[in-house]
């Protein structure tokens, strides 16, 4: 993320001169030579942030680059459509996402979609720049989550305040470099080569690979990240760490980021247990609002209790100044008025808030929804399975009948007495991104 100096003259996209022993620079072994040309081009051919490993689905055709939809603007408009919805029913009703930072602020795939759609450049003044924050879209969230931002492999180490500016302060130097005629990616991605070992040669491309991603990760994150501060938004995050030791550096960090963390040891994913011991910051004052939380627990599965009525015990006996849970147990028994009023008031007996789960990218065939002639494919908006996650499809969410099964979803919500909802799987656009490539 730290900026870094302008390349010299003799270094084309990151590829400096070898300098082989006995030799002079620029001079390269010809295998090595054609080993990094190949590397070159794969680099440039895959997409810079694989999204989910689906198959695609049987007997894909892929549409024509100009008929390819703007995956990201059909989410978009998805979440304001829910969220003015819900507002209108209750105006103080909350409306979070989970990750999609992607739909933040505007990126290159968007500037490129718009590039093949009007390739004269007849609506370039109506186009929205490179980096814009998509206002309305913001103006419909009350905040964002974001997963392991402190733990894992996409940890930023540094305070996010440290990472905003430096993020800001190497795009100032790329903006500088392109007003002289200077072209180079938001992410630096050497090529090489860096061995005369073919074997390592690989390998160490790959290394570089696996960075080139993770930074480019997170700069959409960091992007996000600003634009939510800006707004006033707060951020909470969902941290999965690998030890008790990482666990307690997470808290701190988070602390000085004033992020509300959730933070656990189990890395199942599955978010299903409750947490042993009392929560940070346990207090007994009222919390109806976002700015008052300080502690929260995310229950997004039940299938750690047996019934209903033991999973809504459990959860009363808590104190977090916020639940986000699913709306039934086991997808099948639904939640009542009286569990969710019960599930309002901490075990101290003050209010706290209560979000329900909205998965909106996915379908499950365990959640009540689910009928038994249901597949891949039929009905169309169930669009591809996800073979990692048995029972889950990818959904096609622009589908008229599946918005309108999500539209009923969310009525439900409203109707139980939620105070919110937090939008969850919607980042499965980068999938469709990765199915329908702009490249060709």
């Amino acid at each position: 993320m730290a900026p870094t100096k302008p390349m010299k003259k003799k270094e084309v996209w990151g590829i400096a001169p070898a300098r082989v022993r006995g030799g002079s620079p620029g001079r390269k072994p010809t295998l090595v030579f054609f080993l990094t040309l190949l590397l070159t081009l794969l680099g440039m051919l895959l997409p810079p942030l694989p999204a989910l490993a689906l198959e695609k689905p049987k007997d894909w055709v892929p549409p024509p680059i100009e008929k390819i939809p703007n995956h990201r603007e059909a989410a978009r408009a998805i979440v304001v459509e829910l969220s003015s919805y819900a507002k209108k029913r209750n105006k103080n009703f909350l409306v979070l996402i989970r990750n999609s930072v992607e739909l933040v602020v505007k990126g290159e795939r968007e500037v490129q979609w718009e590039d093949f759609r009007d390739p004269q450049g007849l609506t370039f003044e109506k186009r929205l720049p490179l980096g814009t924050v998509f206002r309305p879209y913001m103006k419909a969230l009350d905040g964002i989550i974001l997963d392991n931002i402190y733990c894992g492999p996409d940890a930023f180490g540094i305070p996010l305040a440290k990472a905003i500016e430096d993020r800001k302060t190497y795009d100032r130097i790329l903006a500088e470099e392109k007003a002289k005629g200077i072209q180079r990616p938001p992410v630096p991605n050497p090529y090489g080569p860096f061995s005369l070992d073919p074997a390592e040669e690989l390998r160490r491309a790959a290394e570089l690979r696996h960075k080139a991603q993770r930074e480019e990760r997170q700069r959409r994150q960091l992007y996000a990240i600003d634009a939510l501060q800006g707004m006033g938004r707060p951020l909470f995050s969902m941290e999965q760490c690998a030890t008790p030791d990482d666990a307690k550096k997470a808290a701190v960090e988070s602390d000085v980021d004033g992020v509300l963390s959730f933070i656990t040891t189990d890395r199942s994913g599955k978010f299903n247990l409750l947490p042993a011991g009392r929560p940070r910051y346990e207090n007994a004052k009222t919390t109806t609002t976002l700015g008052a939380v300080r502690n929260w627990l995310p229950m997004l599965r039940s299938d750690s209790f047996t019934t209903r009525p033991e999973w809504v015990s459990a959860l009363s006996r808590t104190n977090q100044d916020l639940l986000l849970i699913d709306v039934s147990h086991g997808g099948t028994d639904p939640l009542t008025k009286e569990d969710i009023h019960r599930l309002k008031f901490k075990e101290l007996g003050v209010p706290r808030l209560v979000l329900a789960v909205l998965p909106v990218g996915k379908a499950y065939d365990w959640r009540w929804y689910w009928q038994k002639d249901w597949q891949a494919g039929s009905p169309p908006f169930l669009f591809a399975p996800v073979p990692e996650d048995p029972g889950s499809f990818i959904t096609d969410i622009s589908d008229p009948k599946w918005k309108e099964l999500v539209g009923k979803y969310l009525a439900g919500i409203v109707d139980l007495g939620f105070d919110g909802v937090v939008l969850d799987d919607m980042d499965t656009y980068l999938w469709f991104e990765e199915l329908m490539p702009l490249e060709g």
